[in-house]
């Protein structure tokens, strides 16, 4: 299928600004698209990672080339419909940060883990940006690699570099790191300045490229704005209590989002929740992204009171649903605040969801 036109394009990345805003009137933004069954299982053969020679399957991963071209004929194969535009996700693995910083990268199918750097506080070595790593080096090489190709044709995204407390804990080791908020506090608090450094650093030479490119950045969830922006995380509030939260979380959260135009915050998880309130106090976090995580219910229904607190506290909302859970969503939620990210499907499918959602914006009402 052919790309966006530039015009278009141009049109639905004004809508996504808006939304940031809150100033879109006929809203909601509407992430949709479709590929035909036979050219997802092509895609799928042609593109299925090596599994039996582990520096073939680290070559899958990190030669640009490969990269960009894979996403390019997902591209073409896809038809981007209501809001969805195109945005190439230069992924090298969740909070890849720490990777950039020392952490041993081990790549899996699905994915590339970083394996724990520091056995002992009193041992560990000096946190910092290695400009030599690998996967910082295939970071830049496939951003580069994607702008070029693109020619206006997609939005390149800002790799996953993570969440401060997040990737610190990929240092330790989740339980690791819950004993030594008690014991170790001092040197937690290093980590995540060390952290914080390396986090901009990253952020401030990829910039750059990508709003020359495009006037705008884009994090891996895909949500473009006309400035600095990025999907601020701590997944693992889960497992820590309120107090430490606003200890340890909080101020990193704040001065992350100082140094961007709007964030994001992906809010991952039932245990995530209890810390909305105080996610909320960052001014400069605008939106949630909300995903129920693994084992949670992934029925809107069952979150409603959930997405009604957020907008009650003043914050637009980036959540997913079904195309039989729209009426719910027109309902019960003001949708001018909301992106609503749908499953991607056939393209048959897709037009009747289309069909629907314009009965629904024809005939909404507004939710107060």
């Amino acid at each position: 299928m052919p790309f966006l036109e530039s015009a278009e394009r141009r049109r639905r990345l004004d809508r996504v600004a808006a939304w940031h805003r809150q100033e879109l009137a006929d809203g909601p933004l509407v992430r949709l698209t479709a590929i035909e069954p036979d050219d997802a299982a092509r895609l799928a053969r042609q593109h299925q990672p090596p599994t039996d020679d582990a520096h073939r399957l680290w070559s899958w991963w990190t030669d640009a080339q490969a990269a960009v071209s894979r996403f390019e004929q997902a591209a073409e194969a896809t038809d981007w419909l209501a809001d969805a535009f195109p945005f190439h996700f230069v992924n090298l693995g969740p909070g890849s940060l720490a990777a950039f910083m020392g952490c041993r990268t081990t790549p899996q199918p699905t994915t590339l883990w970083q394996e724990p750097l520091i056995d002992d506080w009193a041992t560990a070595p000096t946190l910092c940006l290695h400009e030599d790593n690998p996967c910082w080096l295939a970071a830049q090489a496939i951003t580069r690699e994607s702008i070029a190709a693109s020619r206006g044709r997609w939005i390149t995204s800002m790799t996953d570099i993570g969440g401060a407390m997040d990737i610190t804990s990929y240092f330790r080791g989740p339980e690791a790191l819950c004993a030594d908020l008690l014991e170790h506090p001092d040197d937690v608090r290093r980590s995540e300045e060390a952290v914080l450094k390396g986090w901009f650093q990253v952020y401030d030479r990829l910039a750059p490229q990508l709003l020359a490119d495009s006037g705008g950045t884009c994090g891996w969830i895909g949500l473009w704005y006309p400035g600095r922006t990025y999907p601020l995380q701590c997944d693992f509030s889960c497992m820590i209590g309120p107090a430490m939260f606003r200890d340890f979380a909080l101020p990193i959260l704040h001065r992350q989002a100082a140094g961007l135009d709007v964030a994001v915050y992906h809010l991952d998880g039932p245990g995530a929740i209890r810390h909305l309130e105080a996610i909320c106090e960052v001014p400069g976090i605008r939106s949630i992204q909300w995903i129920p995580g693994a084992g949670a219910s992934q029925d809107v229904a069952d979150w409603m009171d959930l997405y009604r607190r957020i907008l009650e506290l003043d914050r637009n909302l980036f959540m997913y649903c079904r195309p039989e859970e729209l009426d719910l969503v027109f309902d019960r939620l003001d949708v001018d605040r909301l992106v609503l990210s749908l499953p991607r499907s056939d393209p048959r499918s897709a037009e009747k969801t289309l069909s629907h959602l314009d009965r629904l914006r024809r005939g909404r009402k507004r939710v107060q």
